[in-house]
Parts: structure tokens; C-alpha cells; sequence
């Protein structure tokens, strides 16, 4: 079959070549057909095109859902490729095959033939909505694994040009992976768990808090905030509370000055509402700020055009530890927060009061302003305060200073002292010893000071004075003395003086015995 793009260049050179030109001024003007393909007209519509309109007019149609039909159309269309590019816009609420004309149906196949190489151009977010739910239903990528890394990669790339779909592809990710018991390695980046897991580490304080608590009738004095507590308790609690609060208090500028004195109150303060909650109100604190997990219906793949092919099995996919879906006859549930995942201002105005009062207390030098704060809440948080101060006041360490002036007068006043203590034969031997008359020191009192000398103990000496006297040693663990003995004298000689001979009894080394014996006098 001859290329209908080649003919159509070699008539209209034909057509150049006859003449027929007119000639005005400077320019050339001459007549030339105009010449496309048949499928490039605005009236041709493609054959696969009237088939799949024409699949919505069957009998049978009448009784299917809008998200049956545009997948039975989907399933038709699955492989067709056109080459009409539309310059227009197409926009719907709800975009399926069937709110678009002829030619916008035919821009948006040429378009998907591009996405499908690679090549992905912005356009009308319709059309892109419409690649999704293409995508969701398995048309075009195998269901499992391979389609969800299809929906993630082209997501990623079409964001670049458009943010706009980030609101539904993370949960529709999250769904995908649940539908199709992927990995959930695979869905937990799009499951906001950081907010859940923060939630859940609240909700463990404040439990540790409730279990020792003890149980006092409403009104009774409150006992004061023990410190310290466990700093890695107190990070968890407060890196939790920074990352769940509209008010980051790890921001602030009081935490890069004083960061354990804001983080302790901070979680103090915390643990006292903790129990003030318990007693006064109906619901716990981290109840009244994110609610508590509860099993609700799921609507898998909400507001998208999505058509199961059967009944999905029975089923329960864990994500993590704070979200698990469950599928019993078709119908699907999930257990989570239901929170909307957002921080909250409730608990950034009580952190920032907290910043703003302990500024003050601390006398520091850019204050904030105040906000209007319950009185219930600045009076709990001035007690706690109290309390910390009071508490680091008594555990600061204490500081010693030594005047070294004073020294000298000391040491005159002590000897001063002896010397009124001595008696006189005590006074005659030290006069003794000063004109050099005093008696020689024994020899087991010299042995043993060239043994201090040496560093060796009297245990190790006892040892080395059996083995030069040829005696066996008496010490239960002379292994362990002699391996500190080698070590001591190792200086001395350069090498080991004592080893172990077959029975494992220690004698000295035949080279070095004078050695040792002239080295202990």
C-alpha cells in the first residue's frame, strides 16, 4: 500500500509544477489543493470509535452502572491508537468516554499513545483522570504489582506539570494496594502513617499516665509532677506533640536556647491534662484532639470510575500498625483515625502557651504575646512550671571552690597539731631518723618496696619469691598472676619471665631468673 504521506507530497509538487501563478508586486501567488488524510478531516470518525458508542446503545447497557460501561469501553479501546491531536479543552466533574465529543475522543487516544511511550504532555486534567481510572481498572498494565507502580510513576511524572491529582492518587495508591494485597512497604508512603504512629504515641503516654495515676475523687488536691523522667520517654512524647500541633514548638526560639527546660514542661504539662481530662471531662485528652480508631465502610477508590471484574475474596491487610482494611462479601471496612490526618490547633494553642509561659518564668528576652489562653489551662501550666524550677533549683550541682591561699596555712596549723599529739619515744625516733642513726630497714621491707617499685602486688610477689626459692606457688590463680607479672616486667627484661611448663605450673624462665632476683634486691 502506497504511503499515503509520500502521495500526498508528490501531488501537490505535480500541482506546483503546472503553473497557473499570479503575480502581484513582489509575491508569487498560485493555486494548490488542499490535500489530508481522510482521517485527519473533522467529519471522519474512526471505526473503533463508532464501535464503542455504539456498545453503549445496546440492550444490555441499559442495566449497567456509568462505571461498567466506560470499563466495557475501556476493554475495547484497550490497544487502539490514534493520530488526531486536539487543541481544545475538555473538563467534566465525572470524565468517562461518554462526556466527551468525537474529537475530543480522538485528542485524548493520541495523547494516551504518547503517555504510553513516554512522552507525557500537560492537558485538560480531565484527560488525565481519565489515564487514571484506565490505569485502576487494569487497562493497558497487568493488575498487581505492575499496576501500581504504572499509576506511581505516571502520577509522579504528570505532577511535575500538575499537583492537582496529589488530593486522590495517594489514597487511590493506598486502596490499589489493599485491593490487590501488594506489599505494604509499597502504600505505607502514601498513608500519612507519621501522623498515625504520632497519635498512637500520645495515646501510650497517656495510658503509661492513667496506670499510675492513683485514684483520688474529683477535687482533691493534686499531687505535684515528678522529675525527672526518662529523657528518651520525654523525646518520643515531645517529638509527637511537635509533629501533631499547629504550634511547632521544636521551632521555636526558647527551644534552641533551653530545649530541656521546654521540652520537660512541655511534656509535664501534658501528662497533668492527661489527668484532668480523666476526671472532668467525658473523654480523654487525646480522644477530645483526634478521636480514637473506629471500623467505618469503605468505599474503595472513592471518587474515581472504578469496576470491579467479580466479588473480591474475603480478606484483612494490615498497613502497619495503625490502619487495617477487611473485605467480607464484597463490602469493605477500615479500621483507623478517621482524623483527616491534619494537626491540631487545640493542642498548638495549649504547646504555645506553654512556650509563652515559660518565657516569662525564665525571665527570657523575646517574650510572646499572650493569645487568651482558659484560666484552667495558664494556671495548670504556672503550677508545673513551679514545680520544675523548684526541682531543678534543688538538683543543681553543687559548686566547690577552694581558696589555694589558705593552703599553706593549713598544712602549718596540722603539723602544729601532730606535734602536740606525739609522744616522746615518737619524738626521739624521728630525731633519730633525722641524724641519719635510724635502724636499717628489714629485708622482707626492702624486697617489698622494690616490689612497689615494680608495681607488683603483694600477691604477685609472694609469687615470684616461691618460684626463685624453686618452691610451687601457693596461689589458687597464679595463671592470672603471672600474666600481670609478664606484663610488669615486660619493661624490665623485654620479654616474659615466667611460663608454664607441661602440667601447666608456672616457673621462671631459666635466662632471666637473675633478673628477677637482682630487680627485688
Amino acid at each position: 500500500m502506497t504511503d499515503i504521506d509520500a502521495l500526498i507530497q508528490q501531488i501537490l509538487a505535480a500541482s506546483r509544477a503546472k503553473g497557473g501563478r499570479a503575480v502581484t508586486g513582489t509575491r508569487t501567488y498560485s493555486d494548490e489543493p488542499i490535500l489530508m488524510r481522510g482521517s485527519q478531516l473533522r467529519s471522519y470518525i474512526p471505526d473503533e470509535i463508532r464501535q464503542m458508542r455504539a456498545l453503549a446503545r445496546r440492550p444490555e447497557a441499559r442495566s449497567w452502572s456509568e462505571a461498567r460501561l466506560f470499563v466495557e469501553q475501556a476493554r475495547l479501546m484497550a490497544d487502539y491508537v490514534d493520530d488526531c491531536p486536539f487543541a481544545g479543552t475538555f473538563s467534566s466533574y465525572f470524565p468517562t468516554y461518554d462526556a466527551m465529543d468525537d474529537r475530543q475522543l480522538r485528542g485524548y487516544f493520541t495523547w494516551r499513545a504518547h503517555v504510553r511511550e513516554g512522552d507525557i504532555q500537560q492537558t485538560s486534567t480531565s484527560f488525565a483522570y481519565v489515564y487514571l481510572y484506565e490505569l485502576i481498572n487494569g487497562i493497558g498494565v497487568e493488575p498487581g504489582e505492575q499496576g501500581f507502580r504504572a499509576i506511581e510513576a505516571y502520577w509522579k511524572a504528570y505532577r511535575e506539570l500538575d499537583s492537582s491529582l496529589d488530593r486522590y492518587v495517594r489514597p487511590w495508591l493506598v486502596d490499589y494496594a489493599a485491593y490487590h494485597a501488594l506489599d505494604q512497604r509499597l502504600a505505607l508512603p502514601y498513608a500519612n502513617s507519621e501522623h498515625d504512629e504520632a497519635v498512637m504515641a500520645l495515646m501510650g503516654a497517656e495510658a503509661d499516665v492513667l496506670s499510675q495515676a492513683p485514684e483520688t475523687p474529683r477535687k482533691r488536691h493534686r499531687s505535684p509532677a515528678s522529675f525527672p523522667v526518662n529523657p528518651s520517654d520525654d523525646q518520643v512524647l515531645f517529638s509527637a506533640l511537635d509533629q501533631l500541633s499547629t504550634y511547632r514548638p521544636a521551632g521555636s526560639r526558647l527551644y534552641h536556647d533551653s530545649p530541656d527546660e521546654l521540652r520537660a514542661v512541655s511534656c509535664a504539662v501534658f501528662r497533668r491534662l492527661v489527668r484532668y481530662y480523666h476526671t472532668n471531662r467525658k473523654q480523654g485528652l487525646v480522644e477530645s484532639l483526634f478521636g480514637t480508631r473506629q471500623t467505618l465502610p469503605h468505599l474503595m477508590f472513592a471518587s474515581a470510575v472504578f469496576y470491579p471484574a467479580g466479588r473480591h475474596e474475603d480478606c484483612t491487610y494490615d498497613l502497619g500498625r495503625t490502619r487495617r482494611y477487611e473485605c467480607r462479601n464484597g463490602l469493605w471496612t477500615c479500621t483507623a483515625l478517621h482524623d483527616g490526618g491534619g494537626r491540631s490547633a487545640k493542642l498548638g494553642q495549649i504547646l504555645r502557651a506553654v512556650d509563652r509561659q515559660l518565657r516569662v518564668a525564665l525571665d527570657y528576652p523575646h517574650p510572646l504575646k499572650e493569645h487568651g489562653d482558659p484560666k484552667y489551662l495558664t494556671q495548670m501550666i504556672e503550677r508545673v512550671i513551679a514545680e520544675y524550677l523548684a526541682w531543678r533549683r534543688d538538683h543543681e550541682p553543687r559548686r566547690v571552690e577552694i581558696d589555694l591561699s589558705k593552703l599553706a596555712g593549713i598544712r602549718s596549723a596540722a603539723a602544729e597539731t601532730r606535734e602536740a599529739l606525739l609522744i616522746d619515744e615518737e619524738r626521739e625516733a624521728e630525731a633519730a631518723t633525722r641524724s641519719g642513726t635510724a635502724a636499717a630497714p628489714e629485708p622482707a621491707t626492702e624486697q617489698a618496696e622494690k616490689g612497689e617499685e615494680l608495681g607488683l602486688t603483694i600477691e604477685e610477689l609472694a609469687l615470684l619469691e616461691a618460684l626463685l626459692a624453686g618452691q610451687a606457688p601457693k596461689a589458687a590463680s597464679a595463671d592470672l598472676l603471672a600474666d600481670d607479672i609478664n606484663e610488669k616486667l615486660l619493661d624490665l627484661v623485654g620479654d616474659v619471665v615466667i611460663e608454664f611448663d607441661e602440667t601447666g605450673a608456672p616457673r621462671l624462665v631459666e635466662d632471666y631468673v637473675e633478673d628477677v632476683r637482682k630487680a627485688l634486691g
